[in-house]
């Protein structure tokens, strides 16, 4: 396929199974969701700087309020609306627009990479990567 249509199906949710369902759940939430982890990733990006910052946060980086939580009609969703998004936005606008160059694609012909981990143990090294 052509680098500027894998791109265009990876951005609308075509590309793979259950990505497209997973991109509008973040934008609609889920009222039967787990949001735990969302709260604290959320909290590890705005420790780092990463904007947007929806949490206020004390001195010592513990959760004071969540903006979500305020939220009419759906401030007591597992999910709630746009949640999901914005740490997706956090993301993107904090790790990959910061790091692009050492996100960046190994081949110059494509315009998308997908895939890849590593698993890095406390002293810092990879343990495994793929």
């Amino acid at each position: 396929l052509p680098p500027a249509l894998k791109l265009f199906l990876m951005a609308t949710g075509l590309a793979f199974d259950w990505t497209l369902p997973s991109v509008i759940l973040g934008y609609v939430g889920n009222p039967g969701g787990k949001r735990e982890w969302i709260e604290a990733a959320l909290q590890q990006g705005q420790l780092a700087g990463r904007w947007p910052a929806p949490l206020t946060l004390a001195d010592d980086g513990a959760v004071l309020a969540n903006q979500f939580d305020t939220t009419p009609l759906v401030g007591g969703w597992g999910v709630r609306p746009f949640e999901l998004a914005t740490l997706r936005l956090q993301n993107l606008i904090g790790v990959q627009f910061t790091h692009k160059d050492a996100l960046k694609y190994s081949d110059a012909r494509c315009l998308t990479q997908l895939g890849g981990c590593t698993i890095v143990g406390a002293g810092g090294g990879a343990l495994f990567s793929c």
